[in-house]
C-alpha cells in the first residue's frame, strides 16, 4: 500500500498574486498527509506558457515537499492545442520542462505503474504526441500483471468515453485514440486530472476517474454553466493504492480563501485586443 496526494491549478505567479496565498495554505497541508508521492495535474502556473517568472515561482513552491514530486503540464503551463496565441510549441514544452522535469513519465511502484501524459499534445501530430504515443504503446506492452493509474491536466472525456466534443473542456474526441487503448486496457483503476477545479469522483469500468479540485479558484456559473454533478470547491486529493484497487477523498484546504474566478476573469486573463479593423 502507498498513498500519492495530488494538486492542481494552483496558478501562482509573482505578478498577479491573488492565488498564491491559497497555493501557500495547500503547500501548509501537505505534510499531514505524509504522501509517498505527490503529483501536480498541471497549471503550476498562472501564464507559465510566455512567463518564464510564473514557472520559476511555480517551481520554487514546489521544491522541498515532504514526498517526491511528478507534474504534468497544463494549458496554461504550455499553451492548449488549437489555440491561436498559445498553442504547445516545443519552446515552451521545454521551459516547462527545464524548471519542472518531463513532461510525460512512468513511476513504478509494487504492483503499480503510474503514467503522466502532457494533455496538451494529444492529437498535435508533432514529434511530442509521436513520442508520447510511443509511450504509451511501451507502458502497455510492459505493464504485465501490475495495476495503471493514469495522471493528466485534462480529462479525457467529461461524462463518456464515446461523447462528441465538449469544446475547451477535455480532450478532443477525434484525438483520443491513444488515450482509448489505456481507457481500455482492464488493468487501469485510476484516471485522474485537474483542469476543471471541479471535484468528482465516478468510475470507468473498474476504474476511478478523479477530477481534482483546484488549490486556486472555482468556476462559477457563468464560466463553466454545468459543473456535471462535481462540487465547486477548493481541495486536493488523497489515493490510497492498495493491491487491486484506489480510494480516493477529496481533502479540504484549511485557511484557504474560496476565491471564484468569474469575479475577476477580465483582471486575471484580460481579453485578446480586438483586430483592427474588427
Amino acid at each position: 500500500m502507498f498513498s500519492v496526494v495530488q494538486i492542481s491549478d494552483s496558478h501562482v505567479s509573482p505578478r498577479i498574486t491573488h492565488f498564491n496565498a491559497n497555493w501557500e495554505a495547500a503547500r501548509a497541508l501537505l505534510p499531514r498527509l505524509s504522501p509517498d508521492l505527490i503529483v501536480h495535474t498541471g497549471d503550476a502556473t498562472l501564464d507559465g506558457a510566455d512567463m518564464e517568472a510564473d514557472c520559476a515561482m511555480a517551481a520554487a513552491g514546489l521544491a522541498d515537499l515532504p514526498a517526491p514530486l511528478r507534474v504534468v503540464p497544463g494549458n496554461h503551463d504550455v499553451g492548449d492545442l488549437g489555440a491561436a496565441t498559445q498553442p504547445p510549441t516545443a519552446a515552451r514544452i521545454a521551459r516547462h520542462e527545464r524548471h519542472f522535469g518531463p513532461c510525460v513519465w512512468t513511476e513504478d511502484r509494487p504492483g503499480w505503474r503510474l503514467l503522466g501524459l502532457n494533455s496538451q499534445v494529444i492529437g498535435a501530430g508533432d514529434g511530442g504526441d509521436e513520442a508520447q504515443r510511443a509511450v504509451i504503446e511501451e507502458v502497455i506492452a510492459t505493464l504485465g500483471p501490475r495495476r495503471l493509474a493514469v495522471f493528466l491536466h485534462k480529462p479525457m472525456f467529461l461524462d463518456a468515453v464515446e461523447e462528441g466534443p465538449v469544446g475547451y473542456w477535455a480532450v478532443p474526441p477525434d484525438v483520443r485514440a491513444p488515450v482509448r487503448r489505456l481507457l481500455d486496457h482492464p488493468n487501469l483503476r485510476l484516471v485522474a486530472s485537474g483542469h476543471l477545479h471541479i471535484a468528482r469522483l465516478t468510475t470507468h469500468g473498474p476504474a476511478t476517474v478523479a477530477w481534482c479540485p483546484a488549490t486556486s479558484f472555482t468556476l462559477g456559473g457563468k464560466l463553466m454553466a454545468d459543473a456535471r454533478g462535481g462540487d465547486r470547491r477548493l481541495g486536493v486529493m488523497r489515493h490510497v493504492f492498495r493491491e487491486d484497487s484506489v480510494e480516493t477523498e477529496v481533502i479540504a484546504i484549511p485557511d484557504s480563501r474560496h476565491l471564484v474566478l468569474d469575479d475577476m476573469i477580465d483582471e486575471i486573463y484580460p481579453p485578446a485586443p480586438a483586430a483592427a479593423g474588427s
